[in-house]
């Protein structure tokens, strides 16, 4: 088959979208499909073969564009596609829609996340508000897709509760399974004694993330030992590097900056767990990165995370806002060796369900469906 990836950012931004478009086209790519991902923007020297640019204005997040439409010699090679698949539902879900219609090209679209909250926490328009207007946009586009997917059953949910009339597939992200680091990595080399509790996050350093609250928990006296590792980079990074040092915190918390995505295993490897204080997620790569590895989750216990982290067996929950049990929660993994090694080993079996191989071809399967139904239509119809 012939497969376009379409979405409005990728390298060198480094998200958890740009991550599943790249590891989703070279998995598609190692089944024997030809895959071409569209995008906008200059060329950047981590794309691979077959990334197709057109022109896009800048945007303040890294790796995105705004592409209002697409080059000549795109447009030429989209009507040669048998399938379109967007990632985002905005400017690259409208262009599927737009190319896919005029060519007669079946067209997919993966919601990655939880838009309304999104909106609401970087634009500080109501709830209600911002609910009611993605509403109506999504009522309108949802129903024009041959395919709708999202990675869990909530994020399902919160289409329903918008009233949305659209089948949505669920299909889970995918992480490939025992990768070996391009590189090692020592404590040594981050200044942190190897006897140290570490824990880890991984992702943007961005306001969404939570990743003061994560500070503030740390600075407790009951985790006066205890080391922090941010893998990641963003806008927030000098603001919170600020906030680490108002808090004392600056001999315990190592911030990477940004880390190449072959290179994060290497780093996530130091840690005895991974923690996360997000609300707003709807399936992360790098939890899931981290049940792969073997390492339980520290979280909030909001919707997203229930749908890959069970309190007391492949991690520990606790309610959100509440710094005093997020202390208590920290403390017994950073101390708690047996609690530590009982939570890995479901851990491990967790991310052995979320293989890329496996999730990459429950989609193949539906490519192959719409590509079929579209040669079986009649050439008048």
């Amino acid at each position: 088959m012939r497969i376009a990836l379409l979405t409005d950012a990728y390298w060198p931004g480094v998200n958890g979208i740009i991550r599943f478009v790249s590891l989703h086209k070279r998995i598609l790519e190692s089944m024997g499909h030809e895959v071409f991902v569209f995008t906008g923007g200059p060329p950047a020297a981590q794309d691979e073969p077959g990334v197709v640019r057109s022109f896009g204005f800048p945007h303040p997040d890294p790796g995105y564009r705004v592409t209002l439409r697409y080059s000549r010699r795109a447009i030429a090679l989209l009507q040669t596609m048998d399938v379109l698949h967007a990632n985002q539902p905005a400017l690259s879900g409208l262009l599927a829609l737009r190319y896919g219609r005029r060519f007669g090209v079946p067209v997919v679209l993966t919601l990655h996340s939880r838009y309304d909250m999104l909106i609401n926490s970087r634009l500080w328009i109501p709830m209600s508000v911002v609910r009611f207007l993605l509403g109506v946009y999504l009522r309108w586009l949802l129903p024009r897709y041959d395919l709708v997917t999202a990675p869990t059953l909530e994020a399902a949910k919160v289409l329903e509760e918008m009233k949305v009339q659209a089948p949505v597939e669920i299909i889970p992200y995918g992480v490939e399974r025992n990768r070996s680091p391009h590189r090692n990595v020592t404590r040594a080399e981050l200044g942190i004694p190897a006897t140290a509790p570490l824990a880890a996050f991984v992702g943007r350093v961005v306001a969404e993330k939570n990743i003061r609250f994560l500070l503030e928990v740390l600075s407790a006296p009951e985790l006066s030992d205890a080391y922090l590792l941010i893998i990641g980079d963003g806008p927030e990074r000098k603001a919170l590097e600020e906030t680490t040092k108002r808090l004392g915190l600056s001999e315990r918390v190592r911030f990477t900056g940004q880390v190449a995505p072959a290179e994060v295993p290497a780093y996530v490897a130091l840690a005895d767990f991974c923690v996360t204080a997000s609300k707003i997620e709807v399936l992360p790569t790098a939890i899931l990165e981290a049940l792969e590895a073997g390492l339980p989750v520290l979280g909030l216990d909001v919707p997203w995370i229930r749908a890959v982290i069970c309190s007391g067996e492949n991690g520990l929950l606790t309610p959100p806002d509440d710094a005093a049990a997020m202390v208590q929660a920290w403390a017994r993994l950073a101390h708690d060796q047996e609690l530590r090694e009982h939570l890995a080993e479901r851990a491990l079996r967790t991310g052995e369900q979320y293989d890329a191989s496996q999730t990459t071809a429950r989609l193949v399967a539906h490519y192959e469906r719409l590509a079929a139904a579209r040669r079986r239509k009649p050439l008048h119809s």
